[in-house]
C-alpha cells in the first residue's frame, strides 16, 4: 500500500470512532429523554387521578345541591302558574 492510502485509512478510522462515540451519546440521551418522558406522563396521570379522588365527593355534592335546587325551581315554577290550585 502506498503512503497516501494509509493516511486515508487513518483517517476515516478516526472518524469512525468519533462517530462511534457521537452515536453512543446520543443512544444514552435519547433513553435517558424517553425514561423522563415516561416518568413525565407518570406524574400527569397519577396527579389527575389523584385530584379526581379528592373533588369526586365535592363534586357529588355540588351536583346533589344542584338537582334539588332544579327540583324546587321546577316545582315552585309549576305551582305558581295561573289557573292552578
Amino acid at each position: 500500500m502506498d503512503e497516501e492510502t494509509k493516511e486515508l485509512l487513518r483517517t476515516d478510522v478516526e472518524l469512525s470512532k468519533e462517530n462511534n462515540k457521537l452515536l453512543h451519546e446520543l443512544v444514552w440521551y435519547q433513553k435517558w429523554a424517553r425514561g423522563l418522558n415516561i416518568v413525565k406522563w407518570v406524574i400527569v396521570v397519577g396527579t389527575t387521578l389523584g385530584a379526581l379522588y379528592y373533588v369526586e365527593p365535592m363534586l357529588a355534592s355540588l351536583i346533589g345541591t344542584y338537582s334539588e335546587l332544579l327540583n324546587g325551581v321546577s316545582e315552585t315554577s309549576i305551582n305558581s302558574l295561573p289557573g292552578q290550585n
